[in-house]
């Protein structure tokens, strides 16, 4: 019976040691998460005004497509991407790539002139994370390295599978796409965007 006891009491200890370690790692990890998305952040602010530096003493290129673009620290930069209404402002890479993903959004698809441009980023709070919090309605402006702003509106947010690429490229009317995962990564958060009939302006 003792023997019994002494049993139960080592098994409700090892239980107890094992929950505080997974706290911990969990602790650690939101830890580690913390300073990824601030670095990044800090990261993207200092590019954004490189874009627009760009822009200012045009010192921009123009690729074989006609769509002009910065290098920066030997990566290009077609623009920057604003979504006022959730505080989003960042710079957009040329080309897609996951080594690329984490250092700012990039074009996965399209281009940006005619209206078939397909964004990402990582769902890091200071990229992506608010795309959450848009609405229907709002504005978003896209101003690319010749200092070119293209003015839309959300008019469609869906959620689509993970591994749905080929329809995270479908157009229907919209001019614009822009997506992140949710935090499970099975799911994309999926903005559509319309060209608004605001001038676009220079």
């Amino acid at each position: 019976m003792e023997k019994a006891k002494r049993r139960k009491t080592k098994f409700g200890i090892s239980l107890m040691a094992f929950g505080l370690l997974l706290i911990a790692a969990a602790g650690g990890l939101f830890a580690y998460n913390t300073v990824t998305d601030k670095k990044a952040g800090e990261a993207a602010d200092g590019l954004v005004k490189e874009v627009e530096q760009a822009a200012d003493v045009s010192s921009y290129e123009e690729d074989e497509n006609g769509e002009v673009y910065a290098m920066i620290d030997g990566e290009k930069y077609i623009g920057v991407i604003a979504i006022p209404s959730v505080g989003i402002e960042l710079p957009v890479q040329s080309d897609y790539s996951l080594a690329k993903l984490k250092i700012a959004p990039c074009r996965y698809y399209g281009s940006v002139p005619e209206g078939t441009a397909v964004i990402c980023a990582h769902n890091y709070r200071s990229y992506f994370g608010n795309l959450k919090y848009a609405k229907p309605g709002d504005k978003v402006y896209f101003t690319d390295a010749a200092g070119l702003t293209y003015p839309y509106e959300i008019s469609l947010i869906e959620q689509l599978d993970g591994y749905d690429s080929e329809r995270m490229k479908e157009n229907n009317g919209w001019d614009m796409t822009l997506f992140t995962c949710t935090y499970s990564g099975k799911q994309r958060i999926t903005l559509r965007l319309t060209r608004t009939v605001e001038e676009d302006t220079a």
